[in-house]
């Protein structure tokens, strides 16, 4: 009998999360879905860094790059700087690099010709699409290991969130199903 009431204790002492109805907190819902994130990173990503790394871009150009190409207008210079939360100067300095590789293109904004405004070219949006089509392959991967109930659950997890026309830009097209 005691050994028994020793375990019921521990079980009702465990961590494990219990179903509710209030929606988590989001420090705590921010933590999941880092540890989510880490986890996707880390199972099955190599072939994405790889490619990456291949481009040889740094950080900043890299993410001015796929900025640049998930915009379906042209930006400003400035604009890139703003939204990358970096100087004018830098955001130019990360730019350049890509405009030298004919992956962005730079042209006078015709109503301001002291602003510049970026765009992919053809190559860049191919380049962006593979990376993107690498990134999903991974993930499809790291989801095979899921149970077809966890899929089921992450999956209606993420479609309110995915209806939401800011996230829902940034979703490759096909079907979830």
């Amino acid at each position: 009998m005691r050994r028994t009431a020793a375990i019921l204790a521990f079980v009702q002492s465990s961590p494990v999360r219990k179903q509710s109805s209030a929606a988590p907190l989001p420090p705590a819902l921010a933590r999941q879905l880092l540890g989510f994130f880490r986890f996707a990173w880390s199972s099955g990503d190599s072939e994405f860094m790889r490619e990456v790394s291949d481009l040889e871009l740094t950080f900043t150009q890299f993410k001015a790059l796929m900025l640049v190409a998930h915009e379906p207008a042209e930006l400003s210079v400035k604009d890139v700087s703003d939204r990358l939360g970096i100087s004018f100067p830098a955001a130019s300095r990360a730019v350049e690099p890509l405009v030298q590789r004919g992956i962005v293109e730079r042209a006078e904004d015709p109503a301001d010709r002291r602003v510049k405004r970026v765009r992919t070219t053809k190559a860049g949006d191919r380049l962006v699409e593979r990376l993107i089509a690498t990134r999903i392959e991974s993930f499809e991967q790291m989801l095979e290991g899921f149970s077809a109930t966890e899929r089921r659950k992450l999956g209606d997890a993420l479609d309110e969130i995915l209806a939401r026309p800011e996230v829902a830009r940034y979703c490759p097209r096909g079907s979830r199903r």
